[in-house]
C-alpha cells in the first residue's frame, strides 16, 4: 500500500472527477465503492487502482490487502480525504477506480431483448433497471440521450456493480438506432395504454423494450419508431408503475416466455 496524505495527488484528483459524466468520459474510468462490490469486480477484472481510508472497516482492509497481494496499487489516505471521494453517508472506506467498459453499439448482438432507456434521469431507477437486466438475461442496455450516466457512483451502487457486467451503451440517439435496426428488430414501448403483456407474442426476432422518462414517458420521436406498446395488468385505480419496476416485470415475463 502507498500512504498518500496530499489532496493534490494526481490519482486522488482523478477519483474526485469521477462523480460527473464529463470526468467519466474524459478519463474513461468509474468508481466502484464498497468491499463486496470491489471484491466481486476483482474476480472479473483488475481495477486501475484502489483507494482505502485509514478508518476503513475490517472487511475493506482485508479486500485492500488482497488487492495489494494481486499487484493492484492501493492508496491509503486519511478519512477526511476519503470523504471527498466517497458517495455514501456510511462508507466502509474502500473504492476502486475501474476502467470504463468499451462497448461498440454496432457489436451488440441483435438477439434476445435489448433494453432502451429514454431519458431515465433517476440514478436509483437506472441502477435497479441495470441490475434487473443482468438478472433476467437482457442482451444489452442502451441508455439514450438525456438519461443519467450508467457509470455514476449512485448508479453503480444501485446496480450492485452490475453495470460492469451488462453490455452498456449510453448517450445514444435512440430514434436513429431504432430506425437503422427496423429490419432486424421489433420495438415495444412500456405504457399503460398498451396491449396486455400476456397477449403480446414477442416472436423470435430481437426485441427492443423502450422504458420512458419517469416524468414524461416515451418521447415522440421514439414513439414514431415503435411497433407497439405493451402494458402490465394492474389493479383498478392504479395508473402506473415506477420505471424500474415496469422494466423488471416485463423482462421477467419475457424471460420466462
Amino acid at each position: 500500500m502507498y500512504k498518500v496524505t496530499s489532496p493534490s495527488n494526481a490519482r486522488l484528483k482523478i477519483a474526485r472527477m469521477l462523480h460527473s459524466i464529463s470526468g467519466i468520459r474524459k478519463h474513461g474510468l468509474f468508481l466502484m465503492e464498497g468491499p463486496r462490490f470491489v471484491s466481486d469486480y476483482m474476480q472479473k477484472e483488475k481495477p486501475e487502482w484502489i483507494i482505502v481510508s485509514e478508518e476503513a472497516a475490517q472487511l475493506s482492509r482485508t479486500t485492500a490487502k488482497a488487492a495489494a497481494n494481486s499487484s493492484i496499487d492501493v492508496l491509503e489516505i486519511p478519512g477526511k480525504l476519503f470523504a471527498d471521494i466517497s458517495d455514501t453517508e456510511s462508507s466502509q472506506g474502500i473504492t476502486a477506480v475501474c476502467r470504463l467498459p468499451s462497448v461498440n453499439i454496432d457489436s451488440i448482438p441483435r438477439e434476445g431483448v435489448l433494453l432502451l432507456l429514454d431519458r431515465i434521469s433517476d440514478p436509483g431507477n437506472m441502477g435497479t433497471i441495470i441490475r434487473s437486466a443482468a438478472a433476467f438475461g437482457c442482451t444489452a442496455v442502451i441508455a439514450g440521450k438525456g438519461s443519467c450516466c450508467p457509470f455514476s457512483p449512485k448508479v453503480t451502487r444501485a446496480s450492485a456493480g452490475m453495470n460492469s457486467v451488462v453490455k452498456l451503451s449510453f448517450d445514444t440517439d435512440l430514434a436513429a438506432f431504432m430506425l437503422s435496426n427496423a429490419d432486424e428488430m421489433v420495438f415495444f414501448g412500456a405504457d399503460s395504454s398498451g396491449e396486455d403483456i400476456d397477449r403480446i407474442h414477442k416472436g423470435d426476432r430481437c426485441t427492443g423494450l423502450v422504458i420512458g422518462s419517469e416524468a414524461h414517458g416515451i418521447s415522440e420521436e421514439v414513439v414514431e419508431q415503435l411497433n407497439g406498446m405493451v402494458a402490465i395488468p394492474m389493479a383498478e385505480g392504479v395508473e402506473s408503475l415506477n420505471a424500474a419496476v415496469s422494466a423488471s416485470i416485463i423482462l421477467y415475463v419475457w424471460g420466462r416466455a
